[in-house]
């Protein structure tokens, strides 16, 4: 995430929060000073916000205050931070000093100021840290499987051992015969033939193939229709020629790779999405606390059971998670389901829905669904990080063992609370299909800003009572 950058810029994204805090500092010690936010009308606080800016930057610049930030301790970290405090206050109190202004700027500001700014920094950076460094575990943690002839394959699972930490090779898929079930201790888990079949339904982060002299285009061209990541040494190069995904060339294991990857999120678009997701998913679990205050007994007095409905689902790219919902069904909704699929009035087995369902509970079941209510225990997955508030619908695990190659793609990013389906009409869409144009799109065109305007647009649908019908 900070590969290429030297000195105080390495760690630039550090230094953004940190000046973003100290404003926002600034303007809160106004504000509790004089009830307003004015400030900017005025030129002497207007002057001394810059000023702040300026004793900032010199703090890094001297002390190269954000060094090693990563590896820092909680009170090391705490240290550190008092000290870029102390010093930006220091300039700012001898700025006023020198220039004459001390006498026209309130003093409770200036003494609330560095108390803020230092809880404000300190409290993000943490947080921040957390969350760069979840990412970097992540990375460390990618399930891969090598796709490669006899010959290479040896080779190509030793350099990634050698010179790629954090890559775990759990698989082989040989090209050619091959009588051995493992290699290097690391099974084969298929062949050519059934390599899509298998790849189909697996847990699987990133592919590596090395053919050598085997025709893999059109195992290439099946892989790249699922939306998974693949690593492709550059002599493969044709097969790529009219690849919808992003493709770019990169060095892994020291070995130049072509990569395809069906969505690309830059390092700062991550982190405020997962910042997003954190913000509204502590806020989202909270009113899960409080309604099931109030639901939960509801539930239990309509229908014996539990209050939650917890149901493995598939998440990013086959990882099998653990989704939770209000129950709004009867206990035994799973097995009355199998008896109901002449019902279901979608055009296909890939959704299950049904008008005026006999599963849901009497009372309170419609109730929930329509209003989304349901929905909420949810935000303890978005904290957990299996997913986020905004994605694509996780499947279950029967509807996705019947996905085509093209439908494996929806799980190239985390699934979401809402998405762009269930904001495009949801309960009118009744070809997966569409579904899974609206959910590629979302993928392939994803932004902040589209994230932004589908969280709008699901307030304005639960408010309107448009949920699950």
């Amino acid at each position: 995430m900070h590969s290429g950058r030297n000195g105080i810029f390495k760690h630039l994204d550090f230094i953004i929060c940190d000046f973003l805090c100290m404003e926002i500092a600034f303007i809160m010690s106004y504000y509790l000073r004089h009830r307003m936010f004015d400030l900017f009308d005025s030129s002497l606080y207007r002057t001394v916000l810059v000023v702040l800016i300026i004793a900032n930057i010199l703090s890094c610049l001297l002390f190269n205050s954000m060094k090693d930030v990563l590896k820092r301790s909680k009170q090391l970290e705490f240290y550190a931070t008092i000290k870029q405090v102390l010093f930006t206050t220091i300039f700012l109190v001898f700025f006023l000093f020198i220039t004459k202004l001390s006498v026209d700027i309130s003093r409770n500001v200036i003494v609330v100021f560095p108390i803020i700014y230092l809880i404000l920094s300190y409290v993000i950076r943490l947080i921040y840290k957390k969350i760069l460094l979840s990412k970097l575990k992540d990375k460390q943690n990618r399930k891969a499987i090598v796709i490669a002839t006899n010959a290479i394959a040896e080779k190509i699972v030793n350099s990634i051992q050698k010179h790629q930490n954090g890559i775990l090779v759990f698989g082989i898929i040989l090209l050619d015969n091959y009588d051995k079930k493992d290699l290097l201790g690391i099974p084969v888990v298929a062949t050519k033939e059934n390599a899509i079949e298998y790849l189909k339904n697996t847990y699987v982060d990133e592919i590596f193939i090395s053919s050598g002299e085997v025709d893999v285009s059109d195992l290439i061209s099946r892989i790249d229709l699922m939306g998974l990541v693949m690593h492709i040494e550059l002599p493969e190069i044709d097969a790529f020629i009219g690849s919808a995904n992003k493709i770019y060339v990169e060095s892994i294991a020291e070995t130049s790779f072509l990569t395809s990857t069906l969505v690309v999120i830059s390092p700062l678009q991550y982190v405020v999405k997962r910042l997003i997701d954190i913000f509204l998913g502590i806020v989202g679990s909270i009113l899960t606390i409080i309604l099931t205050i109030f639901i939960g007994p509801i539930i239990k007095m309509k229908s014996s059971g539990p209050i939650f409905f917890v149901q493995d689902r598939v998440g990013r790219n086959g990882k099998i998670f653990k989704m939770i919902k209000f129950r709004s069904m009867v206990v035994d909704a799973d097995e009355l389901k199998e008896k109901l699929k002449t019902q279901n009035e979608n055009k296909d087995s890939l959704m299950f829905k049904i008008e005026k369902d006999p599963r849901i509970i009497p009372g309170i079941g419609d109730f929930i669904r329509k209003t989304s209510i349901d929905e909420f225990p949810q935000f303890f997955n978005v904290l957990k990080g299996d997913m986020s508030v905004v994605g694509t619908r996780p499947p279950t695990i029967d509807e996705w063992e019947q996905y085509d190659l093209h439908h494996r793609a929806r799980l190239a990013i985390k699934p979401g609370i809402t998405g762009l389906w269930q904001v495009s009409g949801r309960s009118n869409i009744k070809n997966f299909e569409d579904v899974v144009k609206l959910d590629i799109l979302y993928i392939k065109t994803f932004s902040l800003w589209l994230d932004f305007s589908i969280i709008i647009k699901t307030i304005k649908v639960v408010l309107n009572k448009e949920g699950a019908k």
